[in-house]
């Protein structure tokens, strides 16, 4: 399908058609994430959320198809002749979640035939590394729906598990606010007229611009605030994904194996990028920059979806104008504000093609989603009193 390079252009109803209908939806979702991100374990929910695209990307190559990142997991649109190995590679992804990260992996796959709903979708390529789809018509949130409602669209227990996790990176330390907070948003317009709701995230998008200013204040990475980590702990993730297999998760000693060649090559990749050198074909002097233009921080999937840095006044000022339009009866929303970002990474070609996606810290999008959760279901409890 062909591509707009503008985020105004997303927001156009012509820029959107309609999934083909043999199509599946593919969501994926750690279970109790809310417990885990009370436990600290923000950054395990981030990696196994994480896990599923680099392992569905990798199953059904050299086929591109459409996914969104959730925070906590993420959802794809897959063409019926590339569901069985993306199922096995998906089973692959909850074995990792359970023995690798003690965490449930919910999985679920529902037939676009028997959704109510239509599933719009846009191909945004705002660089030639970063290709995102954004979604409208109710269908993605329907199929989400179905399978935390529904156990029978849930993956079979007899599924054989095949993941292929080539290119899961995980290795930035948290990146601090270049302001003073940041912070997950989500805004779902109350509408089920299309026009009308992109026209309300037209009026969000020019109200985020105004308080918050352009990309390079509002980002939620920065330069200055990229460092490679050095600390085992927070490369524990990326190395129980790199040192899985099908057969089993990877012994502690295999493990810590993984996390020494992962230190040896942040201490290598943190002295190319500051002596700017040119090395595997890639300019390391530009890799940071490269990092922050390569950012999956802003989505839309029948939900705006965005990670954003502010200072407290203009963000106590986002959230007035919010709680504003929410009382009027024109929006639900949920905020999730702290004081850092995490980078969950996927690499194609070292140095050259990545995409990096963004929450914030202490459990981003999962936090936010919890307010906008409740506001809707006060609403449908209001409305039947």
């Amino acid at each position: 399908m062909p591509a707009v390079h503008h985020l105004n252009e997303t927001l156009q109803p012509d820029a959107y058609i309609e999934l083909l209908p043999d199509w599946l939806i593919v969501v994926a979702d750690v279970q109790n994430s809310t417990q885990a991100i009370k436990e600290g374990r923000y950054r395990d929910i981030n990696t196994a959320g994480g896990s599923t695209i680099a392992a569905v990307l990798n199953a059904v190559k050299p086929l591109k198809i459409p996914y969104v990142f959730g925070g906590d997991g993420a959802s794809f649109c897959v063409p019926s002749e590339a569901i069985e190995p993306v199922k096995k590679a998906l089973k692959g992804c909850q074995e990792l979640a359970l023995s690798g990260l003690n965490l449930d992996l919910r999985v679920g796959i529902v037939p676009y035939s028997e959704l109510k709903n239509p599933i719009l979708l846009c191909r945004y390529q705002s660089t030639p590394s970063l290709t995102q789809y954004f979604f409208m018509g109710g269908g993605m949130e329907e199929a989400d729906d179905l399978v935390k409602s529904d156990t029978t669209y849930h993956l079979s227990d007899a599924v054989e598990a095949d993941a292929d996790f080539s290119g899961f990176e995980c290795r930035w330390n948290e990146v601090p606010s270049a302001q003073d907070v940041t912070f997950s948003l989500l805004v779902k317009a109350r509408t089920e007229n299309q026009q009308e709701a992109l026209a309300l995230y037209q009026d969000l998008t020019q109200r985020l611009t105004n308080l918050l200013g352009e990309v390079n204040r509002h980002h939620p990475l920065s330069e200055q605030g990229l460092s490679l980590s050095f600390q085992p702990g927070k490369l524990k993730g990326e190395a129980v994904v790199k040192s899985f297999s099908s057969i089993q998760t990877g012994s502690v000693f295999s493990q810590w194996l993984m996390i020494g060649k992962l230190l040896f090559q942040n201490l290598v990749g943190r002295y190319w990028m500051r002596f700017k050198k040119h090395e595997m074909g890639a300019d390391w002097g530009r890799y940071k920059s490269d990092l922050l233009m390569n950012s999956d921080y802003l989505k839309l999937d029948d939900t705006y979806r965005t990670v954003m840095s502010g200072t407290h006044e203009t963000v106590a000022s986002l959230i007035s104008w919010l709680e504003s339009e929410y009382q009027k009866g024109q929006l639900f929303y949920g905020v999730h504000q702290t004081h850092s970002a995490v980078v969950t990474c996927l690499v194609a070609k070292t140095g050259i093609e990545h995409i990096h996606f963004v929450d914030s810290a202490e459990g981003g999008y999962a936090m936010a989603a919890k307010q906008l959760k409740k506001q809707i279901q006060q609403f449908y409890l209001n409305s039947t009193l």
